[in-house]
């Protein structure tokens, strides 16, 4: 694919109303897409996504604090609100979650509950079928903190049809083979196929776990359009 298709049809996949608070390259400098890469797209799709796998199973072995805050507007107005804070640990049965008092759940428009934040989560850890309904296009580097991430864009070969595995644009620490952040939509996230945007961190000095998980836009709920903002944090890993 060429970079003018490749750009177009980034476009249709990031696409939401001007409104929308999520921008996927906020408080980011501006894409130079002419630097070169030593990584190419068959080296994302090998290394990266086998470094994807690790993590997660290097997940299961840690617990952290998660802050949800999922809310449906009607305007300016929020009219239902899921709220929670819990802290995953682990005892002698294995991993536990408490749920700090005062959640909240209000929601009438949408639902959602404590286990959706897990599939919220999973949903953006890439695997080779989450990527493989797509084309891989690297276009460029950009600086996100204190790296120079490589850029690679996975793309729908029908922007038309409905939402397949992971669409969106992935930055990547090319040493490490790690993705450091990701913006786009998924399939299988909880809700509806909206436009997130996930930042990782660099945790126990070896692997990038998610900090934060964001959306801000117009979902379509069966034949209705609901108005979604979702802010999930993720802090306090501690290994088992």
């Amino acid at each position: 694919m060429n970079r003018v298709l490749a750009c177009l049809a980034l476009a249709a996949v990031l696409a939401a109303p001007a409104w929308a608070e999520v921008r996927c390259s906020e408080d980011l400098e501006a894409v130079d897409s002419g630097a070169a890469s030593r990584m190419t797209a068959q080296d994302f799709a090998r290394e990266v996504l086998a470094k994807e796998a690790d993590f997660a199973k290097a997940l299961a072995n840690f617990g952290y604090k998660t802050e949800a805050v999922v809310e449906t507007l009607d305007g300016d107005t929020v009219d239902g609100a899921f709220r929670q804070v819990s802290t995953l640990g682990f005892d002698a049965n294995g991993p536990r979650r408490e749920v700090a008092d005062g959640a909240v759940d209000t929601l009438t428009r949408i639902k959602f509950a404590d286990r959706d934040l897990d599939t919220l989560r999973d949903a953006f850890t890439l695997t080779a079928d989450r990527v493989a309904t797509g084309d891989i296009v690297y276009s460029g580097r950009q600086r996100t903190g204190q790296f120079n991430a490589s850029l690679f864009d996975i793309l729908p070969r029908d922007p038309s049809a409905d939402v397949r595995g992971f669409q969106g644009r992935v930055w990547v620490r090319g040493r490490e083979d790690s993705i450091m952040r990701l913006c786009g939509r998924s399939a299988y996230t909880p809700i509806a196929p909206m436009r997130f945007l996930v930042v990782r961190e660099l945790v126990a000095e070896q692997y990038w776990f998610p900090v934060l998980i964001r959306a801000d836009e117009d979902a379509r709920i069966g034949k209705v359009t609901v108005h979604v903002r979702l802010t999930v944090t993720y802090s306090d890993y501690k290994a088992r």
